[in-house]
């Protein structure tokens, strides 16, 4: 690299539909891996109308193409509004920017079937070109599609930047991010990258914001740090029919998305509870959630690595119940927030973006083949020349 630290900007939209969260990081070359220093973060959220017009477009079959087209440049720039915001609110000129990092709006995510032969396929909306043209910065987005193009799974794809923050902690250290989906990332004491397992472990908040959303009619988006969750009793008997998914059992790697674990999903498990109390479905379902977690983790995590620790990120970890529950399965492990690592739990994942389009832009392959099951070691992501990529040439950025 021609430059000793670039600033970076990444942007991240989840399955939950939270808003955009923009993390801008300061990177720097130091040693064998990267140093980074999180400058800055701050959630957008999606307008209402916007919000319910894409949770559409990932819950329907039906959607005109027209609609998904227009959805794609639109969120685009939504994406771009945010980033000059954010400048404006941080103080800083956006010609400071060496890069964006954009995961984009995923609404389709169709890992490839082993057992049918069949290709995978992905699809993230909000188009880097006109994050590009907006802001001027060259942008770095369609992550998951190169890794999918050579058999992986296109996810999960923080888990090297979960690696970055822990592997020196001396002991084995899991991490949980519990977003609309759960993902688990696994890091041997003294591992390398190529030792970490990570894999998608089913539901997070979805189907519990899911199960609000309609039993509320809508007034509420999702359970408030679990307190309706903590009014409820558990249904045992629908707990472990929902354990029998055969997502949950399935052997790594393995990733899914509102396909499996959303609205269609909501709607049996309110027709199957439709005897059962508002608070006890709740329940039961923060219940799923976590058991899916713990099976995951005990089947395929605990007899290979010997864990001190698992620190939980992602809006789960806000979910008060939802954390004691997994701590009670788990009693054997500390679990731990972010925080008590000085960390940004919600910065996290942008966070990892800033970073994978750093890479990107330095030509270093990071879809961790132990965790996508990709054939061989890929670059990820697409590079959009901003106004600035010359000056990112001269410098060595790329």
């Amino acid at each position: 690299m021609g430059n000793d630290s670039m600033n970076v900007i990444g942007l991240m939209s989840g399955t939950s539909l939270d808003g955009i969260d923009v993390a801008w990081v300061e990177i720097r070359e130091k040693g064998e891996w990267p140093s980074f220093k999180l400058k800055g973060f701050e959630t957008f959220p999606f307008h209402p109308k916007l919000k319910e017009r894409i949770f559409r477009l990932c819950s329907s079959e039906e959607i005109a193409v027209s609609e998904i087209c227009r959805l794609h440049f639109e969120l685009g720039e939504v994406f771009s509004e945010a980033v000059i915001k954010f400048a404006k609110r941080h103080h800083f000129r956006l010609s400071e920017i060496d890069l964006i990092g954009s995961h984009g709006q995923t609404i389709s995510h169709l890992p490839p079937s082993k057992e049918g032969g069949k290709h995978g396929a992905t699809l993230q909306i909000g188009e880097g070109a006109v994050i590009a043209e907006r802001t001027g910065i060259t942008t770095v987005s369609d992550f998951r599609s190169a890794d999918i193009a050579a058999g992986g799974e296109g996810a999960p794809l923080a888990p090297y930047f979960h690696y970055l923050l822990f592997h020196r902690l001396g002991y084995g250290v899991g991490v949980l991010n519990i977003g609309g989906m759960s993902n688990l990332t696994a890091i041997p004491k003294r591992g390398e990258p190529k030792d970490v397992v990570a894999f998608d472990t089913g539901p997070g908040n979805v189907l519990i914001d899911e199960v609000v959303r309609q039993l509320t009619k809508k007034r509420k988006q999702y359970d408030e740090e679990g307190n309706m969750a903590a009014r409820g009793m558990v249904e045992v008997a629908l707990l472990k029919k929902l354990l029998k998914h055969s997502f949950i059992l399935k052997s790594p790697p393995k990733s899914t998305g509102r396909e499996e674990f959303g609205n269609r999903m909501a709607i049996q498990i309110l027709k199957e509870g439709a005897d059962l109390k508002p608070y006890d479905i709740v329940a039961t379902v923060t219940a799923f959630t976590a058991h899916s977690v713990v099976e995951n983790y005990k089947k395929f995590i605990l007899p290979k690595f010997r864990l001190k620790e698992i620190v939980v990120g992602g809006g789960g970890a806000r979910n008060k119940t939802l954390y004691t529950m997994i701590q009670r399965l788990l009693p054997e492990i500390q679990l731990k927030r972010f925080e008590d690592y000085q960390l940004n739990s919600d910065a996290i994942e942008a966070m990892a973006f800033a970073l994978l389009a750093y890479e990107a832009a330095s030509g270093k392959a990071l879809n961790l083949r132990s965790v996508t099951g990709a054939s061989h070691p890929m670059i990820l992501g697409k590079v959009i020349p901003g106004h600035n990529f010359k000056r990112v040439l001269l410098n060595g950025f790329l």
